[in-house]
């Protein structure tokens, strides 16, 4: 919204910020008396100001405290009825949960830390390499590079994430012309393929780390179906089904499992996402570092 009244006024800054001269003192101790004694900006020393000022912080603490306590009981009744609402059910459940993560705990205790992190492995490698590859520098004059740099760029960073995800059969990437809303895809053959729009000097680099790293962590995930990684079985199982059930056709509100939100896209999605938002958050925090 817009207002704009030729009448209107609007006071500038050395208006705003200014002090009282000794004309407008004298101004206000005619109409408060109690200026005279104080000062118009030592309001608060007067006694009377005082004295409420104790009054409502006494008040307000009483407040503070009748709220604690109300609170209090109100979690404490509410745990109560919860507790007994649910004994019952978990008493009739308890030797299953308990024996299922007992499970669970073992099996995890099997795999290497970095394999029990499914999600996480080798994301801090990216992170690092996209820092080097992409840093501060290369961003700001990404415009001023040239096509052939802008790609030298992106195959060095792309074989730095084809190492974080330790992977065995990794041939390159690939710049074409793709469809229009296509950034990039990739079917496990070891190849990904970006859209060649990606080298023009007006779109972002971050596209290029987001996609790359993402179109790669298919590549893994490929890879971990067939049994070329070691990773828990529940991830291998739940991979092996989001390929079986992978499909761009038909919208998201008939089938959220196809592509928007199938497994496959929603691991890739927080791989690349994750390197974009860790390497910026470090370059924010190096630049107030600096500062």
């Amino acid at each position: 919204m817009n207002f704009e009244n030729d009448d209107m006024y609007y006071p500038d800054d050395s208006e705003m910020t200014h002090e009282l001269d000794n004309t407008q003192m004298e101004e206000l101790k005619s109409f408060n008396p109690t200026i005279i004694a104080y000062g118009a900006n030592r309001v608060s020393e007067i006694p009377e100001v005082q004295e409420k000022i104790e009054d409502f912080k006494e008040a307000f603490s009483d407040k503070i405290s009748d709220t604690k306590e109300a609170i209090s009981d109100f979690f404490t009744t509410i745990g109560e009825n919860i507790k007994e609402f649910t004994n019952g059910v978990y008493e009739g459940v308890k030797e299953f949960f308990e024996g299922s993560k007992e499970a669970e705990d073992k099996e995890f205790e099997s795999y290497p830390r970095e394999f029990s992190e499914t999600r996480e492995f080798g994301l801090d490698h990216c992170v690092e390499a996209a820092k080097e590859y992409f840093n501060p520098g290369v961003i700001e004059n990404w415009a001023n590079l040239s096509a052939n740099d802008r790609a030298a760029i992106s195959y060095a960073y792309a074989a730095e994430v084809a190492k974080a995800f330790q992977l065995e059969n990794y041939k390159g990437v690939i710049f074409e012309e793709m469809a229009p809303g296509t950034l990039g895809s990739n079917c496990g053959d070891g190849y990904i393929h970006l859209t060649v729009d990606y080298l023009n000097p007006e779109n972002t680099p971050l596209g290029i780390v987001d996609t790359i790293t993402h179109e790669l962590r298919h590549q893994y995930q490929m890879e971990c179906i067939a049994g070329y990684h070691d990773v828990p079985d529940e991830v291998r199982n739940e991979w092996a089904v989001a390929k079986a059930i992978y499909t761009t056709d038909g919208a998201c509100s008939y089938d959220p499992w196809g592509y928007m939100y199938n497994p496959l896209e929603t691991d890739s999605r927080f791989a690349g996402e994750t390197v974009v938002r860790e390497m910026t958050k470090d370059m924010i925090n190096d630049i107030i570092a600096q500062a």
